[in-house]
């Protein structure tokens, strides 16, 4: 699989929070810390092909596209073999905000202390 310009993600209100290289299974806060991954990125659909758990394996949110929304509700699914941690990447370029947008039904931003990556 060939790996990807970095791809930004937002919350709501258009403010930067994450971006991640497609190909790669990780998801990276603002300041390069590793904050999640996609365990099922070959599934077909969308659906749970989007979710990012963090790296304690519990769900983050969902590439919902260009947001990082965390569902209201959720079906618990197995997770498949773990990623190993990551190097430290070498950040995408700073962004700084992107129009606001209210989040689709059935999602809401993420709270920020998980986007920190504590």
């Amino acid at each position: 699989m060939s790996v990807g310009l970095a791809v930004h993600l937002y919350d709501s209100g258009g403010r930067w929070i994450a971006w991640y290289r497609p190909g790669m299974p990780y998801v990276w806060n603002t300041r390069d810390r590793w904050i999640g991954w996609f365990p099922w990125s070959h599934e077909s659909s969308p659906e749970p092909r989007d979710d990012v758990l963090d790296p304690s394996d519990r769900y983050l949110g969902t590439v919902v596209g260009d947001r990082l929304l965390a569902r209201t509700a959720r079906r618990p699914r197995s997770i498949p073999a773990r990623v190993p941690e990551p190097q430290r990447p070498v950040g995408p370029p700073d962004i700084d905000r992107a129009m606001a947008l209210p989040p689709p039904i059935g999602f809401i931003d993420i709270a920020t202390h998980r986007l920190l990556g504590n």
